[in-house]
């Protein structure tokens, strides 16, 4: 079934509007699906930006925020990455001798 869609009216600042139109005239589109996929993009980054906050502060595991964000366990491991955040609170010695660890008890 898909969507349907709702007629809302907002207020909008000139310049904002101005902007919309130039964003929707560079896409070949109308106001109106510009203004969706604008809003879209910015709940999209808005609840990114909470997830990750969330991960950050040890709120969510790894695992929730992949699923929070609708994307794989290495995908969101990426988006930490970009954000700066560690995916372990191993230290780079800790993980190498773990690493060896493994590897003594594997072969």
């Amino acid at each position: 079934m898909a969507e349907k869609f709702v007629r809302v009216n907002a207020t909008l600042y000139k310049d904002m509007l101005k902007r919309i139109d130039s964003f929707a005239k560079k896409r070949h589109e109308d106001r109106s699906t510009a203004i969706r996929q604008l809003i879209s993009t910015g709940l999209r980054e808005r609840n990114k930006k909470e997830v990750v906050e969330a991960y950050r502060d040890n709120r969510i595991t790894l695992r929730e925020a992949a699923k929070l964000l609708s994307v794989s366990y290495l995908e969101v491991q990426d988006i930490l990455a970009e954000e700066g955040i560690p995916i372990s609170d191993l230290t780079e010695g800790e993980a190498e001798s773990r690493m060896k660890k493994v590897k003594k008890d594997t072969f």
